[in-house]
């Protein structure tokens, strides 16, 4: 992955925050600061069977990304031009409504 590239959207003070409901494997302490943040997202980028998928979480920007049938849905605050918090959601309870699609009324 392209560290320095992800080291310029990310705001210095970055925290990256995963919830895996103890169901799933996430990581259990926050990830702080911009080079460690950037460092653990480029090692992400390098998975051979990483699908990305933009989308709206929460209300917030982020994607739905696929890693060998787990799911993770992500979600991003940005303030000014830099991100500041990744919120990875892992915990499958609360991913249920990533695979239905909504159906529209008129």
């Amino acid at each position: 992955g392209d560290v320095q590239g992800l080291m310029e959207v990310l705001a210095p003070d970055v925290v990256a925050i995963a919830d895996g409901g103890g169901l799933v494997r996430a990581a259990r302490k926050p990830i702080t600061g911009v080079a460690t943040v950037a460092a653990f997202l480029a090692r992400l980028a390098d998975l051979s069977d990483l699908v990305t998928t933009a989308a709206w979480i929460n209300g917030m920007p982020g994607a739905r990304i696929d890693v060998g049938g787990d799911v993770t849905a992500v979600s991003l605050v940005i303030e000014g031009d830099r991100i500041s918090r990744i919120y990875a959601i892992r915990n499958p309870h609360k991913l249920e409504w990533l695979g239905k699609v909504a159906e529209l009324r008129r």
